[in-house]
C-alpha cells in the first residue's frame, strides 16, 4: 500500500490554518513542513503542537526531497515567481485556483456546521419554550416566559408584551423586561389610532422591523425614542385571525436583523399566540367560576374562602380586618314597582360604588340578591366605620330614576360592620356578627351604619 502524500505549505496566515484543518486528519496526506515568517501566527502555534517541521526560508521547504506537493498560501509575488521559474525540486505545485477551491470547500463546510448548530440551538430554544408554555401555571407566567424566550433568541436588551382589547380597541402591557420601572410599566394602556405604528403592526401577519428608529418618518415614534429605544422587532400575535396582542423586542442601539432572526421570532410568535389564547380562556373560565355574572364582583363562594384566608393571615401577623355587610333598603318594593331590569341598574351601580370605595387588597362580593359583602384588609375598627359611612352617604346621594317613590324617598343602604380581633376571631362568626349589625340598622330605620356591639351578646345571655 502506498504511503501518505507529503505536503508542504508555504505561508502561515489564515489560508494555512484552513489547510491544516483539512489535511491534518486526512489518512491520505501528511503535512511534512510549513514555511513561515512569523512565530506568532495561529497556524505555527498549531504546527508546533502537531510536531510539524518548520522552515524559516520557503526555498528550503520547496527543495526538501521528501515534499511531494507544495501549496502556496503566502500571497507573495516573490514566492510565486520562484515556484513558477526557479524551483529546484520535483514537488508538484498546487496552483492558486486549487488552493482557493480547497479553502472555499472548507469555508462552506464550516458554514454548514455553524448553520446546523444554529438550527439545532434554535429548535431547542423553540422546543423548550413550547414545553415551558405548556406547563405555565397562569397567564402571568405564560407572558413572562414568552418575553424571556424572545430576548434570549435575539440577544436583545428589552421588550414588552401587550394584549389587545377588541371592545375598547386598546393595548395593555402585561409583561415588560429591560426598561426602567416608569418607562413601560405593566398596566400601561394606549388606544389604537389611524395611521399609528400599533395599527400597522397588527395589520400584518409578519414582524415589523425597525433597524434605526431615527430613520422612521411614517409613524410617531417619539415615545419610544424618549425611553431610549433605537431598534425593534414587533410581531403580531394572532390565533385563527383573531388578534391576541403584540410582542415587542427592543434594543437601545441601532442594529441589523437577519432573515433568520425575523423568521425564528415569527415561529415563537405562533407558539406564543396559541399559549396566551389558551391561558386567557382558562383565566376567564376561572374568573367566571368565582364572579357574579351581573355585577362582575366576586361571588359568595369566593368571599367565604377569601375570608378564611384573611382570618388566618390576621392570626399569623396579629393584624386587623373588617367585614361589611351591605343591603339595599326596600329593594323588593323597587323591583315590584319598576321591574327587575331597573332593579339590576341599582345593583350594578352599587357594585361600582363599592369597588371605588375599596382598595386593591380589599375583597368586594355580591353575597346574594341585593346584599353585598366586603373584606377590608389591614383596617382597624375606626377606619372601617368611616368607609361604611362613606358608602352609605354616596349611595344616598346617587340619583336613581324612580327613587322618589321608595318608602324613604330615595335609594339607600343599610350597613353592618364587625371587626377582627375586637368582635371575633373566627371567619363564620365574624360574618354572623356583621349580618346581625346589618339587621340592627334595618330595625332602627334603615339607611344606617351599625357597628357590632358585644353588649348584644351579654343581653342575650
Amino acid at each position: 500500500m502506498k504511503g501518505k502524500v507529503s505536503v508542504g505549505i508555504i505561508g502561515a496566515g489564515e489560508g494555512a490554518s484552513f489547510l491544516m484543518e483539512i489535511l491534518k486528519d486526512n489518512p491520505e496526506t501528511k503535512i511534512a513542513g510549513i514555511a513561515h515568517r512569523s512565530e506568532n501566527r495561529p497556524a505555527i502555534v498549531e504546527a508546533k503542537k502537531l510536531g510539524i517541521e518548520l522552515y524559516k526560508d520557503f526555498r528550503d521547504l520547496a527543495e526538501a526531497p521528501d515534499i511531494e506537493i507544495l501549496i502556496d498560501v503566502s500571497g507573495s509575488p516573490d514566492v510565486e515567481k520562484y515556484l513558477e521559474n526557479d524551483k529546484k525540486s520535483k514537488a508538484q505545485l498546487l496552483p492558486p485556483l486549487g488552493t482557493w477551491l480547497l479553502w472555499r470547500l472548507l469555508e462552506e463546510s464550516k458554514t454548514r456546521e455553524r448553520e446546523t448548530a444554529r438550527n439545532l440551538t434554535e429548535q431547542q430554544v423553540l422546543y423548550s419554550a413550547g414545553v415551558m408554555l405548556a406547563s405555565a401555571a397562569n397567564t402571568r407566567q405564560t407572558l413572562d416566559l414568552i418575553m424571556e424566550s424572545a430576548l434570549n433568541i435575539l440577544d436583545m436588551s428589552a421588550g414588552t408584551l401587550a394584549l389587545y382589547t377588541e371592545e375598547e380597541s386598546a393595548m395593555t402591557i402585561r409583561a415588560s423586561l429591560g426598561f426602567q420601572e416608569d418607562a413601560l410599566p405593566i398596566g400601561f394602556e394606549w388606544r389604537l389610532r389611524p395611521g399609528g405604528l400599533t395599527g400597522h403592526i397588527l395589520s400584518n401577519n409578519h414582524p415589523t422591523v425597525i433597524e434605526d428608529i431615527e430613520a422612521v418618518t411614517e409613524f410617531e415614534t417619539r415615545p419610544l425614542k424618549d425611553i431610549g429605544v433605537r431598534s425593534l422587532i414587533a410581531t403580531p400575535l394572532k390565533v385563527t385571525g383573531k388578534i391576541v396582542g403584540i410582542l415587542y423586542v427592543d434594543d437601545f442601539r441601532t442594529r441589523k436583523f437577519t432573515p433568520r432572526e425575523i423568521n425564528i421570532l415569527s415561529l415563537l410568535a405562533l407558539q406564543a399566540a396559541a399559549a396566551i389564547d389558551k391561558a386567557l380562556l382558562l383565566e376567564r373560565a376561572e374568573l367566571m367560576a368565582v364572579t357574579d355574572g351581573l355585577t362582575k364582583l366576586y361571588n359568595h363562594r369566593f368571599f367565604t374562602r377569601a375570608l378564611d384566608k384573611e382570618v388566618r393571615r390576621c392570626q399569623r401577623y396579629s393584624s386587623t380586618m373588617a367585614v361589611l355587610m351591605v343591603d339595599v333598603d326596600h329593594f323588593k318594593n323597587f323591583n315590584d314597582t319598576f321591574g327587575h331590569v331597573q332593579g339590576n341598574v341599582i345593583l350594578t351601580t352599587l357594585a361600582d360604588i363599592l369597588k371605588r370605595s375599596a382598595r386593591d387588597t380589599d375583597i368586594v362580593a355580591r353575597w346574594g340578591g341585593e346584599e353585598f359583602a366586603l373584606i377590608l384588609t389591614e383596617t382597624p375598627r375606626e377606619k372601617a366605620e368611616m368607609v361604611a359611612k362613606r358608602i352609605r352617604k354616596e349611595v344616598e346621594e346617587t340619583f336613581f330614576p324612580g327613587a322618589d317613590r321608595q318608602p324613604l324617598g330615595k335609594i339607600s343602604v343599610s350597613v353592618g360592620v364587625a371587626t377582627y380581633p375586637e368582635d371575633s376571631l373566627d371567619s363564620i362568626d365574624i360574618i354572623e356578627k356583621a349580618d346581625k349589625s346589618l339587621y340592627r340598622s334595618k330595625e332602627m330605620g334603615r339607611n344606617l351604619v351599625t357597628m357590632y356591639d358585644k353588649k348584644w351578646d351579654v343581653a342575650r345571655k
